[in-house]
């Protein structure tokens, strides 16, 4: 089958070639069936060109989903803050000043009751496992990269 020389219609290139090297061509051409030198160079011209720009497409991609990801979270904490923050002046809102003799009484109250409700969420999340195989579940799918 005789390919068309319309591939071959650019610009031509001088290459200095050793013998060893004209060989090896020549005998490559021969065991692969491939019609003449020049295409055995353009076929591996493209091959190379075409793996060094997939790397970067490649590359490009994982940026533009890891630069996705991070805008992602910037949001989710966005959201959080502003939450946090309405949650607090709420509360300031609704639960007026206590006289100053009751004060010192009601911090150390609230740190302790703080440090009982901080323990035992510590102890749920340790103790779900429904929660890492959903994390794991959804790294496994993609869903956390927005994929699924």
């Amino acid at each position: 089958m005789k390919r068309s020389s319309a591939r071959l219609d650019g610009k031509k290139k001088l290459v200095a070639l050793t013998r060893e090297l004209e060989q090896d061509i020549k005998a490559y051409c021969a065991e692969r069936g491939v019609e003449s030198e020049s295409e055995l160079i353009r076929q591996a011209l493209v091959k190379y060109l075409d793996a060094d720009c997939r790397d970067g497409a490649l590359k490009f991609s994982g940026l533009k989903s890891l630069a996705e990801n991070v805008e992602s979270l910037r949001d989710m904490l966005t959201v959080l803050f502003q939450y946090l923050r309405m949650m607090h002046v709420s509360i300031l809102a609704y639960h007026p000043e206590i006289e100053e003799e009751f004060k010192t009484a009601a911090f150390a109250s609230a740190q302790a009751r703080h440090e009982k409700f901080y323990g035992n969420f510590r102890e749920r999340l340790r103790d779900d496992p429904a929660f890492f195989e959903k994390l794991l579940h959804g790294y496994v799918t993609g869903e956390l990269d927005g994929q699924a």
